[in-house]
Parts: structure tokens; sequence; C-alpha cells
């Protein structure tokens, strides 16, 4: 039979301990798999008739009270016995598993399961010998499964199924194996006779991976000739090379081809994680690996435009950043985006949307019929119209919650007026409309007058923090400190402040698609790391030693690290 025709039946059991003779299932789970699809489920407490240990709740959060109701497993086996049906029983580990169902049918007066058997576990110590754990926990892990009800019973189940599923398509490419047949007895081959790891992997491991040091970096595979074929930044290098050449068997068929050819792995470290994100775009750009895919290439991305400049402002999208006298805030992801963003100041704020050929008329247009404009052509009034503009620049920079406010009562309106197609679409505006005021929240300042510290506290080291130094909405440095600041790191403070913000030259009249990428880049590490940062924003006209003063006087605030 075709492993596509077949019909497995993934089961896993809760229990009050490990022995089958003198401990009882007090959950059963199952899902039905056929040619990759899960098409049934099952699931029920069961009453042991014993108490639940205490241990068992904590793992488990079944307590005694919750199956004192339940049915017995006299009851519910032989339902299970049905689901089950002429199916494969599979399960991970699956002698324990089976010892309990089996004993509960002996308990029972009925005959032992006769189905044919496979074991997840045995197919993971065959197809996965470089992960360091073959538990199910690990293997969630390695596989980024995200696991609803782990440590119960029909959770595990349908973690075990998404696994199998996963060997299944591995063994159909690198053994051929498609019969149920073949599949059975691949999981008693003994491991010399399945396919080793290629020689070049092995020497990496043992040769190349024990160097990688612990610290941020851009890491580059080659080929034999020495050209690269992928470029990647970590945060730990040694945690993000080792996670490419273990269980190499299991990857896709794209890295399982690449990693046939790397010959040599070096690396530049770097003092942070974002210095990293930002050399590993300038390289992929730059050199344009065969197995990168994104980043290839510099991509202009659309940033908010306030016309600062103009006695009326008004509020645009562009993907230049001029200095041409406005105001710019961004970028956002795209032109959806960016269009999203300036259809809401047009509504909640109510700035003008003509151009200036129209205003100078002194005619009436569309948009103030509609109320989505105060009318400046007819009632001129800078001041009034300045103080919108007040509140447009504040939202803008993540300052002003009033239209998230107002968003949200509205999707509730739509939701208690049954409307919830209209609730649906109000909710995925603010959503998005959050992530984007975050960011503009942490900035605080148009692109162009974006000047601060940031203060990263790195949870995974204790004594040290990051400072950041920010010019013009571009990275220009970082600088490792440790808590609390010693003299001489007051100094190198101080120094570093004067170097970048006693800077006498302007920002560039044009911010090159380099210039408005790393913009972007720094833009989504501050947002990602936002629970982890302290800011002091520099003012112009603020002297560079008052910055530094300022920065070291946060840092003195910082909590002392724990031994």
């Amino acid at each position: 039979m075709d492993i596509a025709d077949a019909t497995f039946v993934v089961t896993d059991v809760e229990t009050t301990g490990t022995s089958a003779e003198d401990h009882r299932i007090i959950e059963l789970g199952a899902v039905k798999v056929r040619d990759g699809e899960v098409i049934d489920h099952f699931q029920q407490l069961i009453n042991p008739q014993q108490s639940v240990p205490g241990r068992i709740t904590k793992l488990t959060g079944i307590t005694t009270g919750m199956v004192f109701e339940a049915p017995p497993a006299t009851e519910v086996v032989p339902r299970y016995l049905d689901f089950l049906g002429e199916g494969i029983f599979a399960a991970h580990n699956l002698s324990f598993d089976r010892s309990f169902v089996n004993e509960e049918l002996r308990r029972a007066g009925r005959e032992k399961l006769s189905n044919e058997t496979l074991c997840t576990l045995r197919l993971a110590r065959r197809l996965l010998p470089g992960l360091d754990s073959k538990g199910l926990s690990r293997l969630t892990q390695f596989y980024d499964i995200d696991v609803d009800g782990r440590h119960r019973a029909l959770g595990d189940a349908e973690a075990t199924s998404i696994v199998l599923r996963r060997f299944l398509s591995q063994l159909a490419f690198e053994h051929e194996i498609d019969t149920v047949d073949g599949l059975l007895r691949f999981q008693h081959q003994s491991y010399q006779n399945v396919r080793s790891v290629p020689d070049n992997i092995e020497e990496i491991r043992e040769e190349v991976l024990p160097d990688a040091p612990d610290v941020p970096g851009v890491y580059v595979m080659k080929n034999r000739s020495g050209t690269p074929i992928y470029i990647g930044k970590a945060k730990r290098l040694a945690d993000r090379l080792q996670s490419h050449f273990t269980a190499v068997e299991s990857s896709g068929a794209r890295k399982r081809k690449m990693l046939q050819k790397v010959r040599a792995v070096d690396w530049t470290t770097t003092e942070t994680e974002l210095e990293a994100i930002l050399l590993e775009s300038r390289r992929i750009k730059s050199e344009k690996p065969r197995y990168n895919r994104a980043q290839r290439r510099y991509y202009s991305r659309p940033f908010i435009r306030l016309d600062t400049a103009h006695e009326y402002p008004a509020v645009s999208w562009t993907r230049r950043l001029e200095a041409d006298g406005a105001e710019y805030y961004g970028p956002v992801r795209n032109t959806d985006q960016a269009d999203m963003m300036v259809d809401i100041v047009g509504r909640f704020y109510r700035l003008r949307e003509c151009n200036d050929e129209r205003l100078h008329l002194g005619q009436r247009c569309l948009y103030a019929d509609m109320d989505r404009c105060t009318a400046p052509c007819e009632a001129e009034n800078p001041e009034a119209y300045a103080e919108v503009v007040d509140r447009v620049r504040a939202f803008l920079m993540g300052q002003d919650p009033s239209v998230v406010d107002r968003l949200r009562e509205r999707m509730q309106q739509a939701s208690q007026d049954l409307k919830f197609e209209k609730a649906a679409e109000i909710r995925d505006t603010v959503e998005q409309l959050e992530r984007i005021l975050e960011k503009q929240r942490i900035a605080a300042a148009p692109v162009r007058r974006h000047n601060a510290a940031l203060i990263h506290h790195d949870n995974d080291r204790d004594a040290r923090v990051d400072v950041l130094l920010v010019r013009a909405g571009r990275f220009e440095e970082a600088l490792p400190c440790t808590v609390p600041l010693s003299e001489t790191q007051r100094d190198r403070l101080r120094e570093h402040c004067e170097a970048v913000y006693g800077a006498t030259d302007e920002p560039p009249s044009t911010f090159s698609k380099r210039h408005a990428t790393e913009i972007r880049l720094l833009s989504h590490w501050t947002y990602a790391h936002r629970d982890e940062l302290s800011v002091v924003r520099w003012r112009a006209g603020a002297s560079p030693e008052a910055m530094g003063a300022a920065v070291a006087e946060e840092l003195a605030g910082a909590p002392a690290p724990t031994s």
C-alpha cells in the first residue's frame, strides 16, 4: 500500500505515572491522518479510579476533580478502537502509549492491539542523528511547531502528527520510501545503514564550529572556489552556525543543496546585533550570494511627508528624503500602508488635500464638502491651521493615541451592529497602525531630526549595556559599556558624543537607497527590542557634552547586574 493511501492514527495518552501495570490513563487523544491531511480527532478524559499525583497535575493541568466524573477506561477504550479501525497506530515513544492501551484492554478482557505500529521517536533517531535530543519538545522547537495544549493528549497527538508528516516528506525525498511496508521497515533499520552525513558537513562540524565565538556577527559560507554562496547574521554566531549544521538531513531541499556545496565558513564579529544586521545587508547587496533570496537589492520604501515649509501644510507620501524643509516620518512597509496613513490624517485631522493652485484660487473643493478639510481656501487662519498641524505631528510621532482610540470605538460599534466584516476591517487597520506608531514613538522625531542615544539593556548579558548613537535617523556607532560606568568609560562616552553630535556638517540633502534601507532596519530593530531600550534624545542647540552627561546619568540609573 502507498503511504498516501494509508491511515495513520497518531495517539497520545496522559497517565498517572510511568508503569502501565501500576498506573492508569487519565486522557486519551488521537489524530487521524490520511494523505498528509488531518481528517478526524479523538479526545476524552478518563476516570483512572485513583488520584492524580501532584507532579502529573503540574505537568498536564489535569486534576483529580477534572476526571472524577469522566467515564472509565472500559467505556472509552472501545470507542477509541472504533476510531482506530484498521489504521496504523502511531505514537512518539510508541512502547509507552501502546503498553497503557494494551493494559486497559487486558483489564477489560480484550485482546491486545493487532494494528501495524509506527514510532516517530524511532524515525527521529534515524532521520535526525545530528539533533541533540529526539523528544517531542525538542522536535516541536526544531520544526517551529506551535503546539496548542502541550502535555495534553490531543495537543501532543497533533504535534506528533505534524512531525510525522515532516518525516514522511523527508523519507520520500531522501530515501525514496513511498510505501507502508518500506516505512515500517525503515523504523527498525540499523543506524549504520541510514545514509551518513556528507564529509564536508562532518569536517565543518569538527574543525570549524568549535571555534565559532558566542558573540554577534556576520558569517559567510563559501564553496570550493572560495566564492560566497550564503551570508547571514547572528546574535550569537556559535548558536546560529550550529543550527545550520545540525539535523541537516531534515532541512529543505534548497538548503540541503546549498550545504552540499559549502567547503568553508568564516565570520566577522561585531559589537552588537544591530551592527550585524546592517553589515549583513551591505554584504548581501554587494556580493549577491546565490542562496540569499532576500536583501539582494535596495528597495525604496515610502516615507510620510508633512510639508511644513508651506503656510498650510499637507500630508503625502514619497520614496525620497529631500532637504526641502518638509518633515519625513517612517519609512512604512509599502504603498498600502502609506496610503492608509495619508487617508487617516485626512479623515481625522482634516488637513487640506488640494494642490497649491486650487488653494490659491480660493474655491471650496469636494474634500471640504465631505468635511475632510478645514477649508483654508475660504477661511484663512494660519494660526488655527498650525494647531491642527501640531496634532498631526504628534500623531506621526506616535504621541497622540486618540485616533487609535476612536477607531477602536468604531470597531466595537460595528461589532454591536453585527457588521462583522466592517469590524474586522477596522481591526486590521488598528493593528497595522499600532505597529507603525510604536516605531515612531521610539524615534519621537522626523527622520532628519532623529538624534538620540539608544541604550540597550541586553538581558542575555547581565553587566553589558550598549549605547547606540543615532544621528539624522541613521546609526553611527555603538559603545559597549558595563554598569556601573568607570571613569574611563565616561570620558569615552563624552568623546564619542562630541564626535557624533558636534559634527558641523548637515545631513545629506538627499538620502540614498542604502541610507533609507538602513533607517528601516534600525526602525525594525528598535521596535523588536523596544522593551529593552531607554532613549536619551539630543535636541538641536544642546551641547554634545550635555548629551554625554545625560547618557551617563541614564546609565547610572540602570539596574545593577545580578550575580
